[in-house]
């Protein structure tokens, strides 16, 4: 592969309902794909399984499968997992003895394609809690109770995904690696969207995490006081039942009181930013050539605050590429959400629509009415700038991919045999809050105008996403339109 780099999220359930063959032929025919990021490990719907009730996209198996669980759908080495107590990472019970990256790989090397992995954490996962000792990795929230996702600083669950990560590319000859946390910290759940108290979202209060604050010389128990009172300054807001001083001075206020809640929050990041390095360093140890990179959360372009600790001019130092997820038309209910969310928060003295011009001008966004995001989603030139802020920000050490939406779906899930999503799953990020309007749909022309715009704002190159199982086959032609423009 030589030039701009291509490349498309597929998960195991595509080639098992299509056949190996017919995926590769598809996306590299109609979507001028030259890479694929196969999704393993993944207990994530967004990356893996079949496309949601009601969304199918016309090519491969229309049904829903209820029963699907996730996990590594490549061949497990229980000898690479001798350094935490989880052992081995479970195989995926979806397609028993069948290996993606074994049986894929070949034939996309076949094809003159590349191949990485494309590894989900899925923290939220209810499955994971099923893993023997994977309790005992878990965070511990203000009430001194286990919370509902793994501690980053736990050494065993960190030893666990450099298990994963070495089992894969000592096992596979990879092209890559793209590795995936989409989770929030703990000040930036409370000051942008109601959060209810008994789930465990407001972390990390375990050992490993109190050592770490002491070596900092951050008090734990300060940073827990403030964070039960910012707790309980974010139901009032969210309840409308505001201070006197209203929702910002009452938070600010909280801030000059309790400086630990920035160190906690600043704590909680370093944490994950630690495990790239871990990850970073496992590869470079043994496959020096081959490429690491982070996914980058959409959060980045709508939150100043998830922002200012997700820094390009870090990460650039960690990686040798970002994805960055600049998907246009999901963003417009996903911001249009978040705005509202935020205006139940931190900044609960002003309506979304005072609150949402603000937000752009400080993120440098560009985008029409608030009320139309939802049907309009944002224009392609969010996707030049995001790249442009990721390519500055990222001083020219490491490479900039963009993601590209591809039919990702907006709105609440239409539930066929799954459950709703409990609040603070990540998948409501994507729910419009909005009644009786249209949403936001994927044309080839958006796809075309949109990675164009990528590359227009420097970018090496596009990733689609979330996942194939769920693309319509004509958005993809968009793809390769938007290829034949930039080769003439």
């Amino acid at each position: 592969m030589t030039g701009r780099l291509v490349g498309i999220q597929i998960g195991a359930a595509s080639f098992i309902d299509e056949g190996v063959h017919t995926v590769l032929d598809t996306v590299q025919e109609r979507g001028a794909v030259n890479t694929v990021f196969l999704a393993t490990p993944t207990w994530n719907r967004t990356t893996g399984g079949r496309a949601e009730p009601g969304r199918y996209p016309g090519h491969g198996i229309q049904d829903d499968d209820p029963g699907w669980v996730g996990g590594n759908y490549a061949t497990v080495h229980p000898e690479f997992y001798g350094n935490t107590i989880l052992g081995a990472i479970g195989r995926a019970p979806e397609y028993d003895g069948w290996d993606m990256l074994g049986s894929v790989m070949p034939e996309a090397r076949r094809r003159g394609m590349k191949s990485y992995a494309l590894m989900d954490e899925s923290s939220h996962a209810r499955h994971l809690r099923s893993y023997p000792n994977f309790l005992k990795c878990l965070e511990v929230d203000i009430w001194n109770k286990p919370a509902r996702r793994p501690c980053f600083n736990n050494p065993d669950y960190r030893n666990w995904h450099l298990g994963i990560v070495e089992d894969t590319i000592k096992s596979y000859e990879l092209d890559g690696i793209l590795w995936s946390s989409e989770r929030p910290g703990p000040l930036d759940r409370l000051i942008q969207e109601p959060t209810r108290q008994g789930l465990g979202l407001i972390t990390c209060y375990c050992g490993h995490c109190k050592t770490l604050a002491g070596e900092r010389g951050i008090s734990w128990r300060r940073a827990q006081e403030g964070y039960r009172k910012l707790v309980t300054w974010n139901a009032d807001i969210s309840q409308g039942d505001m201070p006197s001083d209203g929702a910002f001075v009452t938070f600010w206020r909280l801030l000059l009181t309790y400086p630990e809640l920035l160190s906690w929050q600043s704590l909680w990041a370093d944490g994950q930013h630690q495990l790239y390095r871990d990850i970073l360093g496992t590869i470079r140890a043994f496959r020096p050539e081959m490429q690491v990179g982070w996914n980058i959360y959409q959060n980045s372009s709508f939150s100043p605050f998830y922002r200012a600790g997700q820094h390009y001019a870090d990460l650039s130092h960690i990686a040798d590429f970002l994805k960055i997820s600049t998907y246009s038309g999901v963003a417009g209910p996903r911001l249009h959400t978040w705005i509202a969310g935020i205006s139940r928060g931190v900044f609960g003295d002003a309506d979304p629509e005072l609150v949402y011009p603000l937000m752009l001008k400080i993120l440098g966004l560009d985008a029409g009415d608030y009320a139309s995001l939802p049907r309009d989603g944002l224009p392609a030139t969010y996707v030049g700038r995001e790249v442009r802020r990721a390519v500055v920000g990222g001083e020219g050490r490491c490479e900039i991919y963009a993601g590209i939406d591809v039919d990702i779906p907006v709105g609440l899930p239409r539930l066929g045999n799954r459950s709703l999503p409990s609040p603070g799953d990540s998948s409501l990020i994507n729910a419009d809050t909005t009644n009786g309007v249209d949403l936001v749909q994927t044309t080839p022309e958006r796809v075309k105008a949109d990675i164009l715009a990528a590359f227009s704002g420097g970018a090496t190159g596009v990733v689609l996403g979330e996942k194939y199982a769920q693309m319509r086959l004509e958005n993809l032609d968009g793809a390769k339109a938007a290829l034949a423009e930039l080769n003439t």
